[in-house]
């Protein structure tokens, strides 16, 4: 399998590896998703119909939101199928508003470019900048939909994973730099910066994904699975 590169956050690189949260003893597994109605999200895509595999089983009319559909509606470049069932996987149906910024061809335009961005340069980073600043989309969302766009590039060891303020932002950070300053010795680094910024900065996101990339080194896991397990752990 494929590995994306990532450019390290050095302080809080050091404070991962040094500051390690106690995880279950295994990788937990990603939430499977639910159905949703198929008429109510058709007016967010263009051709009218969602690929047969979206179709929930033996459930006429419904789809099924989960991460093997979301990828392989990516994979097959039906990125607007892709992004409705994103946002119900990732409970994110009430604040579509600020999702849906744009026509519908404008973001199909820009979820392809984030494909071939992203193949091309082993990186999210430009993908990540293009949604927040020409779709003015939040950290939450943004990371939720880079994660499955780039499972269907084929990078399932250290993909971005999802980050989101209820669990990640107001439990799983509050715990690490919690750590830290009951370990930290004279002498160390600095506390490391947070994990979240009001405008979706790159720079914010990198920091939670150096820490997620350091747990998963150091336990043989996919970033997928030590997200999977945070989420699980302190929900």
């Amino acid at each position: 399998m494929n590995e994306l590169k990532w450019n390290y956050d050095e302080i809080t690189a050091y404070w991962a590896n040094r500051v390690t949260l106690p995880l279950l003893p295994n990788p937990q597994k990603q939430f499977e998703g639910s159905p949703l109605v198929e008429n109510s999200w058709k007016k967010h895509i263009i051709n009218n119909s969602f690929p047969e595999n979206c179709h929930y089983p033996d459930k006429p009319g419904y789809l099924l939101c989960s991460p093997a559909n979301i990828i392989k509606c990516f994979e097959n470049n039906k990125v607007l199928e892709a992004l409705v069932l994103t946002i119900v996987w990732g409970g994110m149906t009430r604040t579509k508003g600020k999702i849906y910024t744009q026509p519908n061809k404008i973001i199909e335009e820009i979820l392809l470019k984030c494909l071939k961005l992203t193949k091309g340069k082993y990186s999210v980073m430009d993908s990540w900048n293009l949604l927040v600043n020409e779709l003015k989309w939040s950290a939450v969302i943004t990371s939720k939909c880079l994660h499955f766009l780039v499972r269907s590039l084929g990078y399932e060891i250290n993909p971005p994973v999802p980050i989101d303020n209820a669990v990640i932002i107001k439990k799983v950070w509050p715990k690490f730099e919690e750590m830290i300053r009951c370990q930290r010795r004279a002498g160390e680094p600095t506390m490391c910066e947070g994990w979240w910024s009001y405008n979706a900065s790159w720079d914010a996101y990198n920091r939670y994904m150096t820490a997620i990339n350091c747990w998963s080194k150091l336990e043989g896991w996919t970033t997928t699975q030590i997200e999977n397990t945070l989420f699980k752990m302190f929900y």
